[in-house]
């Protein structure tokens, strides 16, 4: 007898034809058939193998046995194990999706800005995030921005009958921040307050999403946006006082240092990508000048409740494009109360709405620990002083979120901050990565609007 038929002929071939018999309730035929498929050991009396050639000769004689079965089991099926396993992953994926169903299908607008990060979100987008919203019942237009302002200009004039369930920014902080000051720049306020605002990162840092909603990748998002729901989000204004300009934000308003990197860094966006800010922040830190401002905050207090008051009819605001004042609009500038004063240098002032941790870096350290997104109230940050050594001080202990123990540092909860710059200290300032730019020497009027924007998504924790 020779060994190849030794080894084959122990083989349980009923078996094996039997457990490969099509069940209709099970659609992973092929694995069950090779778990039950097992060779029996040679019989006492028949001639033992080494055992390498032994283990050799029974792989063979698997492979072969599976080959054969396998071949004429897959006529009997509906369809191969290739072409069912997208199905079933789909399936799988859309079934603890209540929104997924074909009646539910949500219109929305996608804004994507092309030069985003490293010019990579259309790739982002189409290859990773596209595919998992139609699955989830997204009916989705997508327009990509031409020229900086496009984000909005499109949010201001679209239909919003045509995308009752949102606008989706794909692209960092500042396509968002331009996507909101086009919908409350628009005439019928009261239902554009309503619109929700998705965001799919894609930019040089998206710390609004990753603050409020957890979500760092593009992945992450999709998924967010699929399983639905809500977030609140206070809706901060910045206001140039002298020319009657308002511009609004969602994340963090600045002067001083950071303004001044912010608009260096501007020259090498195209070359640089997000590396841009380290480049700016390395020259200006060689070449740092002195900063001077007249601070007045209006503190929260205490025995106050921070919460704003109920929603639309008591919305007030300047629009940013207009000079005129809309009707029945004006933001609350009440000075009754105990105003405070600070004069003098500062290397920064930051007027944070919530607590800013960015999206890039390793450490992701926290600006403003003690801000929420949802409460109501600022959060103002004054760093005194000035000197290349107490700046590399302050960052240096940001890194590891110290920077509130310097004793140079003053942090507080604030329903209002006017900001004015002295002498020849540069009068720009940075809303959400953003830099409005004026002549003179303006007046910056921070405040709370009384009611809230909402996200698309939830934090994963809740």
């Amino acid at each position: 007898m020779s060994a190849r038929s030794l080894v084959r002929s122990p083989v349980s071939y009923s078996a094996v034809n039997e457990c490969f018999t099509y069940n209709s309730r099970r659609s992973r035929s092929f694995y069950q058939c090779s778990n039950t498929m097992k060779l029996q050991r040679p019989q006492v009396g028949q001639m033992l193998l080494p055992r390498k050639l032994r283990k050799s000769t029974r792989w063979q004689t698997a492979l072969f046995t599976q080959r054969q079965i396998v071949s004429n089991c897959c006529s009997d099926l509906s369809t191969t194990y290739a072409e069912e396993l997208p199905n079933y992953l789909a399936l799988n994926v859309l079934q603890d999706q209540p929104n997924a169903k074909q009646e539910n299908v949500r219109k929305v607008l996608v804004i994507l800005n092309p030069n985003s990060g490293f010019r990579s979100s259309r790739e982002v987008f189409y290859k990773k995030v596209q595919s998992t919203l139609k699955l989830s019942g997204f009916a989705m237009e997508v327009v990509e921005t031409a020229y900086a302002g496009h984000a909005k200009v499109l949010a201001s004039t679209v239909d919003l009958s045509t995308c009752p369930d949102g606008i989706i920014c794909v692209g960092g902080d500042g396509v968002v921040n331009e996507v909101l000051n086009g919908l409350l720049g628009r005439d019928d306020l009261h239902e554009a307050l309503q619109l929700p605002i998705g965001i799919v990162p894609a930019g040089s840092d998206n710390s609004l999403v990753w603050t409020v909603l957890g979500i760092r990748d593009p992945v992450s998002a999709a998924t967010a946006l699929a399983k639905g729901g809500f977030t609140p989000i206070d809706v901060f204004a910045v206001k140039w006082t002298q020319a009657g300009v308002t511009h609004f934000g969602l994340t963090a308003s600045y002067c001083g240092f950071v303004a001044d990197v912010i608009q260096l860094s501007e020259k090498f966006r195209l070359q640089l990508g997000p590396f841009r800010y380290v480049i700016a922040g390395l020259l200006k830190f060689l070449s740092l000048p002195q900063y001077r401002f007249e601070v007045d905050y209006l503190p929260l207090s205490p025995e106050r409740d921070p919460k704003p008051k109920s929603p639309i009819e008591n919305v007030h605001g300047q629009l940013s494009d207009a000079s005129k004042v809309k009707r029945g609009t004006e933001m609350d500038c009440s000075t009754g109360d105990d105003w405070i004063t600070r004069k003098g240098g500062f290397l920064g002032i930051l007027v944070c709405n919530h607590f800013c941790k960015p999206a890039q870096g390793l450490l992701s350290p926290v600006v403003a620990p003690k801000a929420q997104h949802d409460d109501g109230s600022l959060d103002l940050i004054l760093v005194h002083g000035s000197g290349r050594l107490r700046l590399f001080c302050f960052f240096v202990a940001y890194q590891f979120c110290w920077h509130l123990l310097l004793p140079f540092v003053e942090y507080v909860k604030v329903k209002q901050v006017k900001i004015r710059p002295v002498g020849s200290t540069h009068s720009g300032c940075g809303v959400d990565g953003e830099l409005l730019q004026v002549e003179g020497q303006p007046e910056w009027h921070c405040s709370l609007l009384p009611a809230k924007g909402r996200l698309l998504g939830r934090h994963p924790s809740t």
